[in-house]
């Protein structure tokens, strides 16, 4: 008997395209996925510096950045962190929970990966890689999908080929010309949860250095944004989870000119008044002695970090600190309080997890169904979503993948 399931062509094989490729197979297509690359579900492999944080336990702030956050938030509550978990652990990949963080037990990306492309064989699904789409036609409401080697023709196509961020693992943006060719727009897309640039000579005498503290961005002169966590100097820029969840507001007043500098808090749970009374009456106690300032500060900071921010204080590292004026002391607390690092630029989609921009989100339905053409569909970084750093953006891709998957499984 001929096969009359309905057929699904689905172009890429991330997080999204994984997803969305078997819950549609579960829904009864006939589902191929093509993929450009040798290997499927590259990005995954590389997610999380190889452990792959899926999700995370707490949803709390501004997690989920879009022009419509109200509306990918609905689409990730209809296939939530639980649910994910669930699944995953249906799979034979329980889960893994350190400070929210959701990771697999065995703490390796791969598991995920190779859970996902083992269930994609068992539902049958094709799985086409090292062919790169080249042209998207639609005739006679049916999609023509072309590469190199091949035509492929199908019922409803499913697009999720990722943003452009990190294009060594097939995310470069390559076929968005041909999405727009179909009528669809593009909020720009930009680098986001990246480091930023900087040749301030801070630089080179603290990399290496890692600090928690409390990072501001600040735009134009006034703060506007800021994150705790650890922070990382290296010798063109700066890093760690706070200045990658500001980076995407950074790309985009790169993008408008804008003066972007970090403002960074080592104590910010002192006031500065607070602090400098801190130090002072450390500085001036008659246990201290002859004490250099270095010596009794070592406890408060990384030594080479305070060894620079004495020398911008106006402070000798190596004078008895009681020889201090109360000025040196109020400049000190100034320098830990606001330590100030001018920012050129972001180190660009190569070296970005994700990207902001994409699809905006009233071109597609609620079931991520295009509102210009019946039949294709869209999930995961290709629309315009991104989430901060822990799992967030991983969420968004397997729920919009999963609710992309469903809506075209409906025949």
């Amino acid at each position: 008997m001929p096969d009359d399931k309905k057929t699904l062509t689905v172009i890429g094989s991330g997080p999204a395209g994984m997803m969305a490729a078997i819950t549609a197979a579960e829904n009864g297509m006939n589902v191929s996925v093509i993929e450009q690359n040798e290997k499927l579900c590259r990005k995954i492999y590389a997610t999380g510096n190889g452990r792959c944080n899926f999700t995370n336990m707490s949803w709390k702030g501004d997690v989920i950045r879009s022009g419509d956050a109200k509306k990918a938030l609905k689409i990730i509550k209809s296939f939530d962190n639980k649910a994910l978990i669930e699944y995953f652990d249906s799979l034979g990949v329980p889960a893994r929970i350190i400070n929210d963080y959701v990771y697999p037990a065995s703490e390796q990306a791969l598991a995920v990966a190779e859970a996902l492309i083992s269930e994609a064989k068992k539902l049958k699904i094709n799985l086409i890689c090292n062919e790169k789409v080249t042209d998207i036609k639609i005739k006679d409401g049916k999609y023509d999908v072309y590469t190199p080697v091949g035509r492929y023709l199908s019922d409803k196509l499913l697009i999720a080929t990722g943003g452009k961020a990190s294009p060594i693992h097939g995310s470069d943006g390559n076929l968005n010309l041909k999405i727009k060719a179909l009528g669809h727009h593009f909020v720009k897309q930009l680098p986001a949860l990246v480091a930023l640039k900087t040749d301030d000579k801070k630089l080179e005498k603290l990399s290496g250095v890692r600090v928690k503290c409390r990072a501001y961005l600040n735009i134009d002169g006034s703060a506007v944004f800021s994150e705790a966590g650890e922070i990382i100097f290296n010798k063109t820029n700066i890093s760690g989870i706070p200045v990658m969840i500001l980076s995407r507001y950074a790309s985009l007043a790169f993008e408008e000119k804008k003066k972007v500098s970090l403002s960074l808090d080592f104590f910010p749970e002192y006031e500065e008044h607070m602090l400098t009374e801190k130090i002072q009456n450390l500085f001036y106690n008659a246990k201290a002695g002859q004490k250099t300032a270095y010596e009794l500060l070592i406890g408060y900071l990384n030594n080479k970090l305070l060894d620079y921010c004495l020398t911008l204080a106006g402070i000798n590292p190596d004078k008895p600190a009681y020889s201090n004026k109360h000025k040196n002391i109020a400049n000190l607390s100034a320098v830990l309080k606001n330590f100030t690092l001018v920012t050129k630029g972001t180190e660009g989609f190569e070296k970005a997890q994700v990207c902001c921009g994409g699809i905006p989100l009233n071109e597609v339905s609620d079931r991520l169904e295009s509102l210009k053409h019946p039949g294709l569909f869209f999930a995961g970084e290709i629309l315009d979503v991104d989430g901060s750093c822990g799992g967030y953006n991983l969420q968004w891709a397997f729920s919009s993948g999963h609710m992309a998957g469903i809506s075209a499984g409906r025949i």
